[in-house]
């Protein structure tokens, strides 16, 4: 199954409708959680985007300015030795949660430069990029409130991932942005409702993927108790990608159990 991403034109009622046999798309590492490793990859992107984008409303150039600025800041924050959030209030006035939603924003529009520029894969690793720094920010005690960047990177991310050591690697990471974004809390929000709903189903097609039975039970338990709406839809189509592929008989198991229950217009309790 091909994980699924936030597309504003998306009708949220046929979201399950991106859920698809999964098309490898070449090798990809997972990004370094490092402020050094994102400014390292938006410099190897710069030239190119400062070369051709110069008459573009915002340039390039003024977007890359102000993410380097901010990783300065950031850095400076974290290598004092203090409270981090007391630094960050200390050298800007503000809170990480408003810093790191508007460097999400940067790069969002940066990402969109590199479309405008029919550059696509400056534009897929510049958003990949989003997870990264959210990453850095939430284990530092930040808050996520604007989740659609870093799930479209987890979306893209599992789409070329094929390693099942990277796959588990980053349902760990999904695993942290669920946590921190708080699913129940999440779900009730009109701003991070939709984008925790597809990264709930997004884990549970790569633990899908990774074939493991008790991550299969964990992320399909999820899918259960928040999004029954969707728990039909996305059990149907599980289980015709098992009947396709050659899946051990454990893995087969659980989605087998799923299938029965969801499909047969019963509900788990």
């Amino acid at each position: 199954m091909r994980s699924i991403h936030l597309d504003p034109d998306t009708d949220r009622k046929s979201l399950l409708s991106f859920v698809k046999p999964v098309c490898r798309q070449g090798r990809m590492m997972l990004p370094l959680i490092s402020l050094s490793y994102i400014a390292e990859q938006l410099a190897e992107l710069s030239e190119e985007l400062c070369t051709f984008g110069e008459e573009l409303e915002p340039s390039p150039q003024i977007l890359l300015t102000g993410l380097g600025r901010i990783i300065e800041v950031l850095q400076a924050a974290d290598g004092d030795g203090g409270d981090f959030t007391r630094q960050i209030q200390h050298l800007t006035g503000s809170e990480p949660e408003l810093i790191l939603d508007y460097s999400l924003r940067l790069i969002t529009q940066l990402a969109g430069v590199a479309e405008r520029l029919n550059l696509p894969q400056h534009a897929e690793a510049i958003e990949r990029l989003s997870l990264p720094l959210s990453l850095w920010m939430l284990r530092r005690g930040c808050e996520l409130s604007r989740p659609e960047p870093v799930v479209n990177a987890l979306a893209r991310l599992a789409n070329h991932l094929d390693q099942i050591d990277s796959l588990i690697e980053l349902y760990g990471l999904m695993n942290e942005i669920l946590d921190a974004i708080g699913i129940e809390r999440a779900l009730e929000l009109e701003q991070t409702g939709q984008p925790c709903r597809v990264l709930l189903i997004n884990r549970a097609i790569v633990a899908t993927r990774i074939r493991h039975p008790e991550l299969m039970e964990s992320a399909f338990q999820a899918i259960a108790r928040y999004l029954p709406d969707e728990a039909p839809a996305f059990f149907r189509e599980g289980m015709s990608q098992i009947e396709r592929l050659d899946y051990p008989t454990p893995a087969r198991a659980v989605m087998e159990r799923y299938f029965t229950v969801w499909c047969a217009g019963q509900r788990l309790h």
